[in-house]
């Protein structure tokens, strides 16, 4: 028999049984602020507390900022995401948690209430997104019973463990396809496709046997700067780690501002090869599909001849084993802001097979990749199916849409 239902007056609740009430947070909790660390200790220590951040511990501290079952939420940059915690931690500054001071709510209904909750509503639309306390601890939650918020904490523990396990499960195997692809494509360009093939040293750290009848050449010997502007009116390109070349309006995870002028960014046309030179120790550079102008910060080369297939050259400067070399390549100061050097990058040995393997071994990964990516996209549409299904099986239940069986 379906229970009687009522208006809440709270937009994103929507209806609640009779029986439950809406009350604001700040009735039962009050919130304290996470605070920067000043002391790291390894994981190991005796003496070591975890930090929190907003997608669990990432470090460990010396000493704790609390000691009891809490829930912590991000408050900066990454906002929401609410994570149980029953233990003693530290809080690092971007976060908040919630302390409760009533018995009447119990803390593991709350995390579920806290995951239903529409964070955007009181989100800043800036640059650093970030939230207020207070504007959560004046907002209202439903509110059942103690004892049914017992029962629903319970029975969410138990379906959403499953639905994480399979999420776990389904994230391991997308991991696992990722890391075969790049070993096939590292495989196969520095090997060739005749696993028979007479070998030779070629010389190079991260390639130390190549097919023997393969070349070996510096880069600046086959490719040569590119530096034209004056193309304002192209289609902005951005270059990724994961896919190389895209055009950058088709992506809506790329939060770089284009410049309103654009008159001095590069002019790229297709088989180009484009770097971010910021970014290559991360593997963000390949050959252009797209005519179009990227960051005057990029780096942009033509090919000199045709000794190279560009489909080949993108799969060869995109594999794993360089990666390092392009690090080492790379300088700064600030981590994570390492420079491509351009002239020793036009040092940097690169392999050189024949023409004609170089258009076996393009086509082979093409063809192997694909089947690869298709295996990823199919993996990560479960992952979101199966998201979806959690977070609208949280909202049922915290609203009283749905009812445990008793």
């Amino acid at each position: 028999m379906a229970r009687e239902m009522k208006n809440s007056g709270v937009q994103w609740i929507g209806e609640i049984p009779s029986n439950w009430n809406t009350i604001q947070l700040k009735r039962h909790s009050h919130v304290v602020s996470g605070k920067e660390v000043k002391v790291e200790l390894e994981p190991e220590d005796e003496n070591a507390v975890p930090v929190y951040g907003s997608g669990g511990v990432f470090k460990y501290t010396d000493r704790e900022q609390y000691n009891g079952e809490v829930v912590m939420f991000g408050r900066k940059g990454t906002i929401g995401k609410p994570l149980y915690v029953n233990d003693s931690f530290w809080a690092v500054d971007t976060m908040y948690f919630l302390i409760h001071e009533r018995a009447y709510l119990f803390p593991k209904f709350n995390y579920y209430q806290l995951s239903a909750f529409n964070w955007e509503l009181y989100t800043t639309q800036t640059a650093l997104p970030s939230i207020v306390a207070s504007q959560i601890l004046d907002s209202k939650f439903p509110f059942p019973p103690l004892s049914e918020q017992k029962s629903i904490a319970d029975f969410l523990d138990a379906k959403c463990g499953e639905i994480d396990g399979l999420l776990a499960d389904l994230d391991a195997e997308v991991k696992t396809l990722t890391e075969y692809k790049k070993s096939i494509i590292a495989e196969t360009v520095t090997r060739g496709l005749n696993p028979n093939a007479p070998m030779k040293s070629s010389g190079i750290l991260w390639a130390e046997s190549i097919p023997a009848h393969w070349g070996v050449e510096k880069f600046r010997y086959k490719l040569k700067p590119k530096k034209i502007v004056g193309q304002g009116d192209k289609e902005v390109l951005s270059v990724y780690r994961e896919y190389g070349v895209v055009i950058k309006s088709s992506r809506d995870d790329n939060h770089n501002r284009t410049s309103e002028d654009t008159s001095n960014y590069k002019y790229v046309q297709p088989n180009d090869f484009v770097i971010n030179k910021m970014k290559a120790w991360q593997g963000s550079m390949g050959v252009s599909n797209y005519e179009g102008i990227v960051s005057p910060a990029y780096f942009v080369y033509s090919f000199r001849d045709e000794d190279y297939l560009p489909k080949f050259f993108h799969y060869y400067m995109r594999n794993a084993n360089n990666i390092p070399e392009y690090r080492r390549l790379s300088g700064g100061i600030r981590e994570g802001q390492w420079d491509l050097s351009p002239y020793d990058l036009g040092n940097m040995p690169i392999i050189l097979p024949p023409i004609d393997e170089q258009i076996e071994i393009a086509n082979y990964l093409d063809s192997k990749c694909a089947a690869i990516d298709q295996a990823i996209t199919d993996k990560t549409q479960q992952i979101e199916t199966l998201k979806a299904y959690k977070s609208s099986l949280i909202y049922e239940y915290v609203t009283g849409k749905k009812q445990v069986a008793l």
